[in-house]
């Protein structure tokens, strides 16, 4: 990994002296020759790596397909959560704004392969339950359950 390190190191530091020294011989006869004679050298300390054969690629580890969809599952649990707290926190805001104290909310959504939005249903723990479920089934449509949280 340290013949990578330095190979990176060099490569970066051959490209910055390369603009350097074009800004430096601007507008003269030098500067197209020395401009084909660093990137000889830049060229030379790109391939030396793998013409020494001290390169190896065996440090750099590729995830597999199955370690993506491992990743994507991940992904898509973790937008769900975050779409329900979403949710939750609107729905508390308007709770509270018709004058209902909520003491806790969560929603529980199920997001599709096409990217659609169902929710599947809202817990809500509230003092005045029935109030709240009739604000929520008007702002999410009537068909939504609605869960008294408070047993």
């Amino acid at each position: 990994m340290s013949d990578l390190t330095t190979t990176v190191r060099t490569i970066c530091l051959m490209a910055a002296g390369i603009g350097f020294l074009e800004n430096i011989t601007s507008g003269t006869k030098l500067r197209t020759r020395m401009e084909f004679i660093l990137k000889l050298v830049l060229a030379a300390a790109i391939a030396a790596p793998f013409v020494s054969g001290s390169f190896d690629l065996s440090d750099i580890s590729i995830n597999s397909i199955a370690e993506a969809e491992d990743y994507t599952d991940i992904y898509q649990q973790e937008l769900a959560a975050q779409t329900g707290q979403n949710i939750s926190d609107v729905l508390s805001a308007q709770l509270k704004a018709a004058g209902i104290a909520v003491e806790n909310i969560r929603t529980e959504v199920n997001i599709s392969q096409d990217r659609s939005i169902s929710i599947n249903k809202v817990i809500v723990e509230a003092e005045e339950f029935d109030a709240a479920a009739r604000l929520i089934r008007e702002s999410l449509g009537q068909e939504t359950e609605v869960i008294d949280g408070n047993g």
